[in-house]
């Protein structure tokens, strides 16, 4: 089972593991006992997948299994169980319910901190996460000083790895949105030859990192490199996540704004989403 669930993850079959990972989740259960770490490990992967496919309502089920069953095997004060209440934050998040979601981080944050440290790397991807809330919620200046707070970290750290490539994607975002879209272009052009190096040209970061690159292309005026890149990311995502994944609907549309854009010579008034 684990053996085929590792094939379909090299080949980006991200669709065709669910069946498989619940199965797994059925099995480790049986095995191992519905209190056991395993199994929550298990729920916590299908969760995260499950979000990745945008099944929000399955990804959030699975993640409060998860933290139902670490709170009552191990309590609520270890760092497994800050990550399943990290990872429910996340889900949170892209449902648009920021207080649940900012709540979630921040409780998270409390534990990695007490137990790990804060130059533990989930500390900093927790750090991130609640970044992104205040981006969502537009409050810009408090995402950077957070996104900026874990690259410091890191840098000391040195180590270029997927949670620095996420640090310096996340900058770009607000970089972006801030008009400040040369240096949002230099964050993204390092974020994705990370992603290349770390997860492959066919992963989720990577595609996530090419379309936040063609977007700053596009606002920065150069619309012939923002098209390559959006056609680029566009073919990827339909191998891998399908056409009728919202993020391909996004970048169909961007794709389309980026070639109109080569065609006329006014401005459009829709920036890429």
């Amino acid at each position: 089972m684990r053996a085929a669930i590792s094939s379909l993850q090299v080949e980006q079959r991200l669709r065709d593991i669910v069946p498989l990972l619940r199965e797994s989740a059925e099995l480790v259960r049986e095995e191992s006992g519905e209190d056991s770490s395993a199994y929550v490990a298990v729920l916590n992967e299908l969760g995260s997948l499950l979000r990745t496919l945008k099944r929000l309502d399955e990804s959030e089920a699975e993640f409060l299994k998860a933290a139902d069953i670490e709170a009552g095997a191990r309590g609520r004060e270890g760092p497994d169980y800050a990550t399943c209440i990290n990872n429910l934050a996340g889900t949170y998040r892209l449902m648009g319910d920021h207080g649940k979601a900012e709540s979630l981080f921040k409780e998270a944050l409390a534990i990695y901190e007490r137990e790990l440290g804060t130059e533990h790397f989930v500390y900093l991807s927790a750090l991130n996460n609640l970044g992104l809330v205040y981006q969502d919620l537009r409050d810009y200046e408090a995402a950077e000083k957070l996104h900026r707070q874990a690259l410091e970290v890191l840098e000391r750290g040195g180590k270029k790895n997927a949670v620095y490539a996420t640090t310096l994607n996340n900058l770009a975002s607000v970089a972006m949105v801030t008009k400040r879209y040369e240096e949002a272009e230099g964050y993204l052009a390092e974020t994705l030859g990370l992603y290349e190096q770390t997860d492959g040209k066919e992963s989720v970061l990577y595609l996530t990192g090419l379309n936040n690159l063609a977007a700053a292309n596009y606002l920065g005026g150069d619309y012939r490199q923002a098209e390559q890149r959006f056609a680029e990311a566009l073919e990827i995502m339909e191998e891998v996540l399908g056409r009728d994944h919202p993020d391909w609907v996004k970048t169909s549309a961007n794709l389309a704004r980026a070639r109109a854009k080569l065609e006329q010579a006014e401005p459009t008034e829709s920036p890429p989403e």
